[in-house]
C-alpha cells in the first residue's frame, strides 16, 4: 500500500454536525476545506431539508445524526466528531452512546434564551441563529424542533467517556459563553475549554476568526490539547 494512502487510513474521520439554520452543512464548508487539505477525511450531512415544510420533527434529525455516524463506524477507523450550536447538544448525544475517539464542541447550544418570555429578543435571537441564506425562512415549527433538541438532549454531555474540547468566542451573540462553561463542569472525562478573545457565534465561516479556530481545532485532533 501507497505510504500516503497508508497515513491517511490511519487519520481519523472528521464526522460534523451542523447548527441550526439555513446554511446546514455548509457552515463546515471552511473548515473542511482546511482539513482537507492535511489529509483529513471530514464527512458532512444536512440534518433536515429546508425545502420540505413537513422535515420539522427533532427525532429525525436525531436519527439522520445517528444513522450517518453508524455508517462511518463501521469503516473501523477512528472518529471525532465536531457539532457546532445546536449540532453540538447532538454531538454530545451521539458521543454519549457510541465509541467515538474524542468530541469537539464550537459554540455549542446547551442554553438558549426563553422565546416566549422574551418577546422581541425572542424574535432577534431566531434571525441571529438562522441568519445566512435569506431565500429560506425558518418556520416556528422547526424552530421549535431545535429547542426540543436542546431540551430532550442536552443531559448527554454528562455521560461523554471521550475526551472533549469547548470552543467558544467571548463575543457571542447567539449563545452564552456560559452554555460552554457549565456544560464543562458537567464533563468528568479529560476536558479542555478555550475562549477565543473577541470572537462571535459564526467564528467557524465568518473570515474573522476562522485561522486561530481551525489551527485549536487541528491539534485536538491531532491529541496535542488534552
Amino acid at each position: 500500500m501507497d505510504k500516503g494512502v497508508n497515513m491517511f487510513l490511519k487519520k481519523p474521520i472528521i464526522y460534523t454536525v451542523h447548527g441550526f439554520g439555513k446554511k446546514l452543512s455548509h457552515e463546515f464548508d471552511p473548515l473542511c476545506s482546511y482539513l482537507k487539505k492535511k489529509r483529513y477525511e471530514v464527512i458532512q450531512l444536512d440534518l433536515y431539508d429546508l425545502n420540505n415544510e413537513e422535515d420539522i420533527h427533532y427525532a429525525d434529525w436525531i436519527k439522520k445524526a445517528e444513522t450517518g455516524l453508524q455508517e462511518v463506524l463501521k469503516r473501523k477507523r477512528p472518529v471525532i466528531i465536531l457539532g457546532f450550536s445546536m449540532g453540538g447538544v447532538i454531538a454530545s448525544y451521539l458521543a454519549s452512546i457510541y465509541p467515538v475517539q474524542s468530541l469537539i464542541l464550537c459554540a455549542p447550544a446547551f442554553q438558549y434564551l426563553d422565546l416566549p418570555k422574551i418577546g422581541a429578543q425572542g424574535v432577534k435571537f431566531i434571525k441571529n441563529l438562522s441568519k445566512g441564506n435569506e431565500s429560506h425562512s425558518i418556520s416556528s415549527k422547526r424552530t421549535k424542533a431545535f429547542t426540543e433538541v436542546v431540551s430532550n438532549y442536552k443531559n448527554s454531555i454528562e455521560h461523554v467517556n471521550c475526551p472533549v474540547l469547548f470552543l467558544h468566542g467571548s463575543d457571542d451573540e447567539v449563545i452564552p459563553v456560559d452554555s460552554s462553561r457549565n456544560a464543562y463542569q458537567l464533563v468528568s472525562s479529560k476536558k479542555r475549554m478555550i475562549l477565543l478573545e473577541g470572537a462571535h457565534h459564526r467564528f467557524l465561516y465568518d473570515g474573522q476568526m476562522e485561522k486561530t479556530a481551525f489551527v485549536i481545532i487541528e491539534q485536538m485532533i491531532k491529541g496535542n490539547l488534552i
